[in-house]
């Protein structure tokens, strides 16, 4: 849901299911009204005016799921990747030239969703370089000796150094997020703070 309110361009999406095409598929039948239920819903009666915008962004999108991942693939501008997976699922040549990846899966030793090759002259990002060079999707082109960890840019210095985004519109760009609690703090912090500005949200005693 996030994504598809970051980037409005975006109209279908294709949900692949490398082990299992069917579970694929029953999820894209249900993925609107999933997210309407999880964002729309829960937000209607605190306010109308963003989950009537959530309702006609998905109005926009057509959710498919597919049994062909390589042509899906190759097809796709913006990748998630995020499976327990240990071998690579995505192919480097799948890839076209000017794709997103963010690649969500790898959180520990052993795990891979991308083909190493594919970080071969890509830009590369991550939430935390030395984490991520250990357990997350870079400590693969790294054992493999396709990049450095110094050639990987933290995403917090990225959004301060404009410098450090997309060169040029055929670059593949990938992120590897292996997830930081001090940047779940501040994230929940900042939607604190917002929900106490615009009146909304309910409090819980825990």
């Amino acid at each position: 849901m996030a994504q598809l309110c970051v980037l409005p361009k975006v109209t279908q999406v294709l949900l692949a299911n490398p082990r299992n095409a069917k579970n694929a598929q029953a999820a894209a039948a249900q993925m609107s009204m999933t997210l309407e239920k999880l964002f729309s819903q829960t937000i209607r009666a605190t306010n109308s005016v963003v989950a009537g915008l959530i309702d006609h962004r998905l109005s926009e999108v057509e959710f498919t799921g597919v049994t062909d991942l390589p042509a899906a693939v190759q097809r796709s501008q913006v990748i998630v990747t995020a499976t327990p997976a240990t071998k690579p699922l995505i192919q480097a040549d799948w890839v076209q030239p000017g794709t997103h990846l963010n690649a969500i899966g790898a959180d520990m030793e052993g795990k891979q969703e991308l083909d190493a090759k594919l970080f071969q002259g890509a830009q590369a990002y991550t939430d935390d370089v030395p984490q991520a060079s250990e357990v997350g999707e870079i400590q693969n082109p790294i054992k493999a000796g396709v990049i450095k960890p110094e050639q990987v840019a933290e995403i917090g210095n990225a959004l301060l150094d404009p410098t450090l985004g997309r060169h040029d519109a055929n670059a593949i760009t990938i992120f590897d997020s292996t997830g930081i609690a001090l940047q779940d703090l501040a994230a929940a912090n900042l939607a604190f703070v917002r929900a106490k500005e615009q009146g909304v949200g309910t409090q819980v005693d825990l």
